[in-house]
C-alpha cells in the first residue's frame, strides 16, 4: 500500500485479515507492481474495512484443490484469494476467478503475465 503497510492473513493464528507496516525483503519476496487509480485504492481500502478480522478459510482452499470448482466460506478468506477479489473488485483484472484453486503462485504467474503485456 503507499503507506508502507500490507493487507495480510495468515493460515495460522487468529488476527485473520489485518493491515501491518510491511518489512520489504527483497530476498524473501517477489513482487508484481500492480498500478491504480487514487479511486481504485480507496475501493480496495473500504475492502479492507469490511472484511478486516474475518478468518482463514481452511475449508474453501482444501476443498478447491479436490474439486473443479472455487469453494468458498463466508467471512473467511485465504490470502490469493482476497487479493484476486480485491483486483477483481477494482476492474484491474477480469480472469482471476476463472481458477477454482488460485495459489499464491498461480495468481502471482497470472499477475506477472498480465504485468508484461501491459509494458508492451
Amino acid at each position: 500500500m503507499p503507506d508502507g503497510s500490507a493487507i495480510s492473513i495468515t493460515p495460522f493464528g487468529n488476527a485473520g485479515i489485518r493491515r501491518e507496516k510491511f518489512l520489504e525483503d527483497e530476498e524473501e519476496w517477489d513482487f508484481v507492481c500492480v498500478p491504480v487509480t487514487p479511486s481504485q485504492l480507496r475501493k480496495i481500502e473500504v475492502f479492507y474495512i469490511h472484511t478486516a478480522g474475518e478468518g482463514y478459510d481452511w475449508v474453501g482452499m482444501i476443498v478447491s484443490k479436490f474439486t473443479p470448482f472455487h469453494v468458498k466460506m463466508l467471512h473467511r478468506w485465504y490470502c490469493s484469494e482476497w487479493i484476486a477479489y480485491a483486483l477483481r473488485l477494482i476492474c484491474v483484472v477480469d480472469n482471476l476467478y476463472a481458477y477454482a484453486d488460485l495459489t499464491p503462485q498461480r495468481l502471482y504467474n497470472l499477475l506477472h503475465k498480465f504485468h508484461d503485456e501491459k509494458k508492451t
